[in-house]
């Protein structure tokens, strides 16, 4: 009788917790989600041609999609940060998300880039600086993707600065879901 009370409490227990791993998962494959497929749907909602950052949609006409989609994303990080393991790196990067959707490009520069690079440079920072040894070479992959395509913005003029945040959206979603789905650390 006495091992029935020790097992039953502990069964429960693992299943708790193998439950609570599988949401996070799922929180970390809709933040990938949201990073993917928001600046489409900036495109698909605006009147006028593709704009010249994904910032620059803060004042279109249905301003809320803009808005909520990168709100949500930013809150996934900041959750993620204090759920998951505590890293208090994605709470960080949450808050810097947050920082580009507050202070718009045109009337808090300064505060809006500071926050846009600390932004995307964390996460870069972190998918290297976060990573096993034997997982370090693909993720420098993955960060060296996010500078080719800062590069071939700012210095090589290939396309614009929307496009090289899409693309930087997209290797941070593809982090996220590798992660997510066990196959990153």
């Amino acid at each position: 009788m006495k091992l029935q009370r020790i097992v039953s409490p502990t069964l429960h227990a693992a299943a708790a917790t193998a439950q609570t791993v599988a949401r996070l998962a799922k929180l970390e494959r809709v933040l990938a989600f949201v990073c993917l497929f928001t600046p489409a749907l900036l495109i698909w909602s605006d009147d006028g041609p593709i704009r010249s950052s994904i910032s620059a949609y803060y004042n279109m006409r249905e301003n809320q999609l803009f808005y909520v989609p990168l709100t949500v994303a930013s809150m996934l990080f900041v959750v993620n940060g204090v759920v998951k393991k505590k890293h208090i790196y994605n709470t960080l990067l949450g808050v810097m998300l947050a920082g580009v959707i507050l202070f718009n490009h045109d009337e808090f520069a300064t505060l809006h880039a500071v926050s846009a690079v600390g932004f995307f440079a964390g996460n870069a920072v972190v998918m290297v600086v976060y990573s096993s040894k034997k997982e370090r070479w693909f993720k420098v992959l993955l960060v060296a993707g996010i500078a080719l395509s800062l590069i071939g913005w700012l210095f090589l003029g290939w396309f614009t600065l929307f496009w090289a945040e899409w693309l930087s959206f997209g290797i941070i979603a593809l982090h996220y879901i590798l992660e997510s789905w066990g196959v990153l650390d």
